[in-house]
């Protein structure tokens, strides 16, 4: 297998392993929204930034591979299908390959279905607060502070 081939698998494996990655977090962050934990909320917040920062960076290294293989693939180099990459592999790659397209055929649709349940969650999550806010702000309005008394000090002193 080229070398090239072989860098572009690296690479994917690379990405489907941060996808799992990012897919995990993202189910573990429910329960940091669930019960409003904002430290937790945080914590999942910077990790969800820096996997997908590293899933924008691998994106890129792929896209200079691909194109890289493209221009191999015009010159005659290599093979310009998958069906004819896969004739040429060894019977290991060639299953290594498809396992790799199906696993992150897969964890692209296990991500795309949390992300869209995160973003329910973030916007009922909004919700909760607002209301939250709304009844604090016209709380504090509607009582008074309650008035304390010194030990063995009447209450009739106390009112004026």
């Amino acid at each position: 297998m080229k070398r090239e081939v072989q860098q572009y698998l690296e690479l994917l494996e690379k990405r489907l392993a941060t996808l799992r990655l990012l897919a995990a977090d993202l189910d573990e962050s429910r329960s940091a929204y669930v019960t409003l934990d904002l430290r937790l909320m945080h914590q999942h917040i910077a990790r969800q930034e820096n996997l997908c920062t590293e899933i924008r960076m691998l994106d890129t290294e792929l896209q200079r591979m691909k194109e890289k293989l493209r221009v191999l693939a015009l010159s005659g180099e290599m093979p310009t299908t998958l069906s004819e990459l896969d004739a040429q592999l060894d019977p290991a790659s060639a299953r290594q390959l498809h396992l790799l397209l199906g696993g992150l055929k897969a964890i692209q649709a296990d991500v795309r279905r949390l992300s869209r349940v995160h973003s329910e969650l973030l916007r009922r999550s909004r919700r909760s607060v607002n209301v939250l806010m709304n009844f604090l702000a016209h709380y504090s309005g509607t009582y008074p502070t309650p008035l304390t008394r010194a030990k063995g000090a009447a209450f009739s002193a106390m009112v004026k």
